[in-house]
């Protein structure tokens, strides 16, 4: 037989497709009532927050050093190597410890030039830089050892940064501050979609965030008029952070 619906021919099922449909139909009926039994998760708000702490640095990080040119490296080398001496010699005199100083970078690099008429790169001398960090747990000793630096034949101050020794306390409160932070959001999400927030259901710590530290770069001093003045320094404040991410679980 031959039933025909909008002018299109249907062709009859064969009983291969009576018989696939009837071993269908319990399993649907099965798959549906499982989904229909599974539990539904709580409606769930979801928050980050974050806290900070202001803290004084009580650490300092010096970068300073020697960069001298000549046609030779050995003879840049030799010419650094000297005047990095004496500057090492003018920052022990501070009273900084030799295990405060530390070697941060050096190297010997050509200066090179491309010559037009030959087509080729030229080498035209060798750069040497001398790099050492020094560190130092009272503050008020950055700009002399700046200073030592400068007058005994620096020319260069890569970096000063003020850190923070002990953090552990400062991240205790940021991290309280997060927490609370998150579940005044939440609560106040809550209130807004009619509901209160209930149990935490879950709380990430993320990584914390260091304090980021105030780089300064100093100029050498040359032959300014006011190279006999001290190099002025100012620590200000680090700032310690922590984020988390809370789930909590939302009742009407």
């Amino acid at each position: 037989m031959i039933i025909r619906s909008s002018n299109r021919a249907v062709r009859p099922l064969t009983a291969a497709a009576f018989v696939l449909g009837a071993l269908a139909a319990p399993a649907l009926a099965t798959h549906a009532a499982a989904q229909m039994s599974m539990p539904q998760p709580p409606p769930q708000i979801v928050v980050t927050g974050r806290g900070e702490v202001q803290v004084a640095p009580d650490r300092a990080q010096v970068q300073v050093g020697m960069e001298t040119q000549a046609k030779t490296a050995a003879i840049a080398s030799q010419e650094n190597n000297k005047k990095q001496t004496a500057i090492l010699a003018a920052i022990r005199a501070l009273g900084i410890p030799a295990a405060q100083i530390q070697t941060l970078n050096y190297s010997v690099m050509p200066i090179q030039r491309y010559d037009e008429k030959t087509q080729r790169v030229v080498i035209e001398g060798y750069r040497v830089s001398n790099i050492v960090q020094v560190e130092t747990d009272k503050i008020e000793q950055a700009g002399p050892i700046i200073d030592a630096a400068l007058t005994n034949g620096g020319n260069r101050v890569a970096g000063l940064d003020f850190l923070v020794k002990d953090r552990a306390k400062a991240q205790e409160t940021a991290l309280t501050k997060a927490v609370e932070s998150a579940r005044r959001q939440a609560e106040v999400a809550a209130k807004a979609a009619g509901g209160q927030i209930a149990e935490l259901l879950e709380l990430n710590i993320n990584e914390y965030e260091r304090p980021q530290p105030r780089a300064v770069m100093a100029m050498a001093k040359m032959e300014m008029a006011d190279a006999s003045a001290p190099t002025p320094v100012s620590e200000g404040m680090a700032t310690i952070a922590v984020s988390v991410s809370t789930r909590w679980r939302f009742t009407k």
